[in-house]
């Protein structure tokens, strides 16, 4: 793909119980001012009328597609829209959410601009009980690689999925997750996305503008995450069984290790946290303490390049 072709977007939508919200988020979808290849909405056995609200809103639209599964989690609703998406590009939403007009279009700029781009996302604007940006405020980003920062440090480098896209290329080999990891995604299945492009090598762009609303409300899924440790801890193992199943499909050892300074340095403007998290992935690599060190000068430089 050249530099001067726009790429596609396929829009997947996932819903379940949001009869409430998902007509505002697919408007937002229909409104933009760069329109998408197509709109694939997958209700997840949702027992609001969600099923029967979509149908009449959008039965008859030429870019509009309503699948309906039995409820079987956000994950699933991705592997099921996915599998009828033509678009070069995939941008997640949730149906109570809602993208400002231009989401689409900024996106689109980075993957026309950039082919060597495979990821991105952006800030988001809270709405509804907190009114405040997800990210603080702060320059557009090239994340570069980071491979071995998620392989075994695991650093969240994303947003919630509404501020999510991704090459349909990337997207297809994330969605290989057997039938039994899946299973534990039943909800946050960002996390999947996000840390799993890290690890099979996803060229990631962050652009700092708030052009997602990200809605606040006591049904959010996250919310149920807090005062349940066991649902935190059973988050936690199937997150594990998540990284270990990216690991080996990138086919990562603790050799990898080694290429610690070269991924460091395919980060632009590396923050000072990053260089910390590179000198520890480096001093744990199987070489020579000298190599080590040779290495870590040479990280140290490209930082402090980055500043000038």
């Amino acid at each position: 793909m050249t530099a001067s072709v726009r790429p596609t977007v396929s829009v997947l939508v996932s819903s379940y119980n949001y009869a409430a919200f998902v007509v505002e988020a697919i408007e937002s979808v229909l409104a933009q001012t760069e329109p998408a290849l197509e709109v694939i909405i997958v209700d997840d056995g949702s027992r609001d009328g969600s099923p029967e609200l979509l149908r009449q809103h959008y039965g008859t639209h030429p870019k509009v597609t309503v699948i309906e599964q039995a409820n079987g989690g956000q994950l699933q609703a991705w592997i099921t829209g996915f599998a009828q998406a033509r678009g070069d590009i995939v941008a997640l939403l949730d149906s109570d959410d809602r993208w400002n007009p231009d989401y689409l279009q900024r996106i689109v700029d980075v993957y026309a601009a950039r082919p060597e781009v495979d990821f991105v996302y952006t800030n988001m604007q809270l709405f509804g009980d907190l009114d405040e940006p997800m990210f603080k405020p702060g320059p557009d980003r090239d994340l570069g690689l980071s491979i071995l920062l998620n392989a075994y440090y695991h650093r969240f480098q994303g947003a919630a999925t509404s501020a999510v896209s991704l090459r349909s290329t990337l997207m297809a080999r994330l969605l290989t997750l057997p039938p039994e990891r899946a299973a534990d995604w039943l909800s946050r299945p960002d996390d999947c996305i996000v840390y799993g492009a890290d690890i099979l090598g996803a060229h990631k762009v962050y652009l700092s503008d708030t052009l997602v609303g990200h809605r606040e409300h006591g049904s959010n899924a996250l919310k149920s995450f807090g005062p349940s440790p066991l649902r935190v801890y059973r988050h936690v193992v199937g997150s594990e069984r998540m990284l270990e199943f990216y690991r080996q499909q990138a086919g990562i050892t603790p050799r990898w290790l080694r290429m610690a300074k070269a991924e460091f340095r395919t980060k632009p403007a590396p923050t000072f946290w990053e260089l910390r998290a590179y000198s520890w992935l480096l001093f744990q690599a199987p070489m020579p303490l000298t190599k080590r060190i040779e290495h870590w000068v040479g990280m140290v430089s490209h930082y402090f390049k980055s500043r000038r």
